[in-house]
């Protein structure tokens, strides 16, 4: 497989949104210009509710819900309602998931193909990848990386790119190189990317190196975007306000991405033929 493209798209021409307040009601608020990060929105509405815990946002429309006592649920929105899934509006994937507490919360993330990352308190990032087309877990707790104190949150952004951040705001850019050679090799950053993250909650991605976080001081969802091959750093673009008061904001994860669109995830599941197994069995170290 080809490598990232300096050319980000939108598979979709928009970034669903997904707000949740502090009562459980999620929303769904479409963001029209991911790729550029201005401030243009489309439709918004809300599409559940009793989502306390943690929310977070796979790619199209799978969903992962936490509740308050750690059971990690499955869901899929299919733009106009909730599906069934084995009879069930959603199927529970397993307990013990304890990221709904205010210093751990933002130590899990999803990337492009669905894949969960986590970063425990004992400094130990996993991955974990349930296969959305045959239903069942294919890596549950691959290690790809230990000692890593440093870092109060994690967020990833595109196939394999897991960002981390340190108490101080800097980031952190570690990843997955699965296209320079035979067999994939887990890539640890020499130097920060970029700093002054401190103040910034709800880090979330559409995909692509693209970023969404809400301003803690003063509400603003802003915008960032990082080009992996020409390495340019897009700062700071304010594309909303009045966010301060939602409990999660998460992105669908695959609405952007500098991959081809022939192997991206969909709502029947992965189309790339378990190479994204294989790489994080070539990667782990347990």
């Amino acid at each position: 497989m080809p490598g990232p493209s300096s050319t980000l798209t939108a598979r979709y021409g928009l970034a669903p949104v997904y707000p949740c307040d502090t009562l459980g009601d999620l929303y769904l608020f479409e963001h029209s210009t991911p790729t550029a990060g201005t401030f243009v929105w489309g439709e918004s509405y809300q599409i559940g509710a009793g989502w306390q815990g943690r929310v977070l946002a796979g790619p199209s429309g799978w969903m992962f819900s936490i509740t308050t006592g750690g059971e990690l649920r499955l869901l899929h929105y299919n733009g106009t309602n909730w599906d069934s899934i084995e009879g069930s509006e959603y199927k529970v994937l397993g307990q013990g998931w304890s990221y709904t507490a205010a210093n751990t919360r933002y130590r899990i993330s999803v990337d492009e193909d669905g894949v969960i990352y986590t970063l425990d308190t004992l400094g130990n990032l996993k991955a974990h990848y349930y296969n959305f087309a045959t239903q069942q877990w294919a890596v549950q707790g691959a290690l790809l990386d230990t000692g890593l104190t440093q870092y109060n949150a994690i967020v990833a952004t595109s196939r394999g790119v897991v960002y981390a951040r340190t108490a101080a705001g800097a980031m952190w850019r570690y990843y997955i190189d699965f296209w320079s050679g035979a067999t994939a090799k887990w890539i640890k950053p020499a130097a920060q990317v970029t700093t002054g993250w401190q103040k910034l909650k709800n880090l979330s991605s559409p995909g692509g190196e693209v970023f969404y976080a809400v301003n803690s001081s003063n509400g603003n969802l802003v915008w960032y975007r990082y080009n992996p091959v020409t390495k340019v750093w897009t700062n700071n673009k304010i594309i909303g306000s009045g966010w301060n008061s939602e409990q999660d904001v998460v992105v669908q994860s695959n609405a952007c991405s500098r991959f081809p669109a022939s192997t991206a995830c969909n709502s029947f599941g992965p189309q790339d033929g378990g190479a994204v197994i294989t790489r994080l069995n070539q990667v782990k170290k347990n």
